[in-house]
């Protein structure tokens, strides 16, 4: 998706479920939106919009009485990056009424140009981006998707499930990461495995082929593979400096 769709909508009555490639804002003309976002649900009405981040599986319930104002954005406008500023349910302000406002008389009168569009997006945008040293939403996603990481570090997840926790898509996810944390989610993961594993191995009493289960390896091979690969070591010679440097101490 390349340009801005402005549209002021009406939804079915019933709950619907969606996901798409570019980004959502939806503010509210009358009547209220009920969504659930997978990492957050909440509700757009009266002061709070939304926003849906691309990829980002979302379920959704209003009155078919009830209408919003829902922008459809690509990822990037005028060289900016949308997805790096915007929270999942945000404030609106008495300037941002008055752009719903200004949008549901003048979209029920004529189609709007390009121009027109774009301006009022870009005006809207910069009215409801957050400032100040709150965590953009790419650091939010990228912490999710860690702290996910965490719990579920001996389970087989895989990137996708990682990118439901984090509320995006994978490709988002993965660039998030790249930008965040100078490597992929993958990467990461393989790392806070055999990170935890490393420190698994310095207790005498577990042995390598549980502590390689514990971490989220297959079998102890997998994790011998992955330690020669990323580390130049093997479990049982990193054991050894573990539990030498340990008897030094004491």
């Amino acid at each position: 998706m390349n340009e801005t769709v402005v549209e002021i909508r009406r939804y079915s009555g019933v709950i619907e479920r969606h996901q798409h490639d570019y980004h959502q804002v939806i503010l509210p003309i009358s009547g209220a939106l009920e969504i659930d976002l997978g990492h957050s649900s909440g509700r757009v009405s009266d002061n709070i919009g939304a926003f849906v981040s691309a990829g980002c599986r979302h379920a959704f319930y209003a009155k078919q009485a009830d209408c919003f104002v829902v922008l459809d954005l690509p990822s990037c406008i005028g060289g900016r990056e949308i997805e790096e500023d915007m929270p999942a349910f945000f404030t609106i302000g008495r300037e941002v009424h008055g752009l719903i406002d200004y949008m549901a008389a003048l979209g029920t009168q004529q189609e709007l140009s390009t121009s027109l569009r774009d301006a009022w997006s870009r005006l809207l945008l910069d009215r409801i981006t957050p400032r100040g040293d709150r965590p953009d939403r790419a650091e939010l996603a990228v912490r999710r998707a860690t702290a996910f990481m965490e719990r579920k570090l001996a389970d087989p997840i895989r990137i996708a499930d990682i990118a439901q926790a984090a509320g995006m898509s994978p490709t988002r996810l993965h660039q998030s990461f790249t930008r965040r944390r100078a490597t992929s989610p993958h990467a990461h993961l393989v790392a806070m495995r055999l990170d935890a594993a490393e420190k698994m191995l310095a207790d005498p009493r577990l042995s390598i082929a549980d502590i390689a289960i514990f971490s989220g390896h297959s079998d102890q091979s997998a994790l011998t593979r992955a330690m020669r690969r990323e580390r130049n070591a093997t479990p049982a010679e990193i054991r050894r400096k573990l539990l030498g440097r340990t008897v030094g101490k004491a």
